[in-house]
């Protein structure tokens, strides 16, 4: 298949969230088994490496991204037809050592002279441009490379559905080729605040689309409207698919997904096995396999110990938090039930890392006064310390509230640490309970209390205990396959079956 990858970030180019590295291990994975991928994106000023400069200013030289001119002075137009108004653009590419295509929409304006790729007042235009771009390379170099599936991702992309889709100047030609959304989380919908908006401002996407220097475009809701319009959606868990139908976790989208549950799925992300991979990885004190951790395994601990300032105790049940203190990971749960578990286990250790909001380090802190030997705290982002605690912890808490896909947990269960989450989202279809039998990688609850927490944490240091039992769960979290190579082949399956039922 011919697939066109539409996407706001790629990596390595630019990396602002997760969905810079899904647009660069996913189609390098579809490329991988065959398919013909290409990627569009825009021509960020984000992404320019700075200029090299003489030895002794003592600056880091980069090297600059060989970029290929594919077509000079696109216009593209602001209405159906073109006139005097038009923004001009270019597209340049850039593909070397087997990496996808991909292709950059150039505009000073809009993408080249911006610090950031997202946060301006104007954002809804500058993905708009990016959308009807696209459209305009694609039609403009028909002969050259046309596609069976454009795959769309989040509200950024989400115009091009629409234009595509209702607009005469595109859907004619664009027919045949079936156009695919991928949601990676429903809160963000556009350049608007959509869920408390006043009642004359809500959009039910009824109206075509303005043109892109509309002063109302930004009320226009994208990704509704991409949902509205697209061949088939998907989302980033099979559990978030059917959370998404529901009041509760469809912010203010569920009834026009419950119209197209029949189109939408749940396709669980891949992990970077290559980043991370406790056989390689030079931040750990001792690197291991699934063959050699038990030894390994307790070194780390005892090194992440002495980082956090903890006792040196090869059989404390060392819990680890990563993530942010926010009431959507369930922070307000584990401050209900770390006070009870610390005063009740004295075996119970537990870190602590991320950032959020002050209330929330207020409390962690004082807890941490009040048990110094059990408690250590890391309280702000730190993108070197994941791993390492990974490396040494026993369990991973995530009670989240909600967890579209729950990456954090395939990260820990690449480095054998056993996941303890609230049964919601991506944790849900990651982790299957353990079974003195053997079978499973983790431990969840369903409750929305610390209690539920309290309780779930009490059963899972009943399994540490036995140490061949607990042996044995590690292996299982170090033995399962998240890789990209196995999404990919989801992402095929899906993509077939949108070409032939459509």
């Amino acid at each position: 298949m011919k697939i066109l990858f539409v996407t706001a970030e790629v990596g390595p180019f630019v990396s602002v969230g997760g969905l810079s590295q899904v647009s660069y291990f996913l189609p390098m994975s579809l490329q991988k088994v065959g398919e013909d991928v290409r990627i569009f994106t825009p021509k960020f000023g984000a992404m320019e490496p700075p200029l090299s400069d003489d030895k002794e200013s003592k600056n880091i030289k980069r090297k600059t991204w060989k970029l290929q001119m594919e077509m000079e002075g696109l216009r593209v137009p602001q209405r159906d037809n073109p006139d005097h108004d038009d923004l001009i653009c270019n597209v340049k590419s850039h593909q070397t050592d087997g990496r996808v295509k991909t292709y950059f929409l150039e505009n000073r304006e809009y993408y080249e002279l911006r610090a950031n790729v997202f946060g301006y007042r104007d954002d809804h235009v500058r993905f708009m441009l990016m959308c009807k771009g696209c459209l305009e390379w694609l039609v403009s170099q028909k002969e050259e490379w046309w596609p069976d599936v454009i795959h769309c991702n989040d509200w950024h992309a989400a115009y091009l559905i629409e234009l595509a889709r209702r607009s005469p100047r595109y859907k004619k030609v664009l027919a045949e080729v079936k156009i695919v959304l991928t949601v990676h989380n429903f809160v963000y919908q556009g350049n608007f605040d959509y869920k408390y908006c006043s009642p004359e401002d809500r959009d039910e996407g009824k109206l075509p689309l303005l043109p892109i220097l509309d002063p109302r475009l930004h009320k226009q809701n994208a990704l509704l409207r991409g949902i509205l319009h697209a061949d088939a959606i998907s989302t980033v868990s099979p559990t978030h698919a059917k959370e998404v139908l529901t009041e509760e976790y469809g912010e203010g989208l569920y009834k026009v997904l419950s119209k197209k549950k029949t189109k939408l799925i749940g396709i669980l992300n891949g992990l970077d096995t290559k980043t991370f991979d406790p056989a390689r990885d030079k931040l750990l004190k001792v690197r291991f396999n699934e063959k050699s951790f038990v030894q390994e395994r307790l070194t780390n601990k005892a090194e992440l110990q002495k980082l956090f300032g903890l006792p040196n105790n090869p059989d404390a049940f060392l819990l680890a938090y990563v993530g942010r203190l926010a009431q959507q990971k369930g922070i307000t749960m584990l401050l209900g039930a770390i006070p009870h578990l610390l005063a009740e286990n004295s075996e119970i250790q537990i870190v602590v890392l991320g950032g959020g909001e002050e209330n929330y380090r207020r409390a962690l802190t004082l807890i941490q006064e009040k048990y110094p030997k059990q408690v250590g705290l890391h309280l702000m982002p730190n993108f070197r310390l994941p791993r390492r605690i990974f490396g040494g912890a026993d369990g991973l808490l995530l009670p989240s509230m909600f967890e579209p896909g729950g990456i954090v947990a395939l990260e820990a269960m690449r480095y054998g640490t056993v996941p303890i989450v609230r049964r919601t989202g991506g944790l849900n279809d990651i982790v299957e309970d353990f079974d003195p039998s053997g079978s499973g990688n983790g431990f969840s609850f369903v409750g929305k209390s610390a209690w539920s927490l309290y309780g779930v944490i009490v059963e899972a240091m009943t399994t540490f205990r036995n140490k061949m039992l607990w042996n044995r769960l590690v292996e299982n979290c170090l033995k399962a396959d998240f890789s990209w190579d196995f999404v990919a082949g989801e992402y095929q399956k899906w993509y077939r079956s949108v070409r032939i039922e459509t």
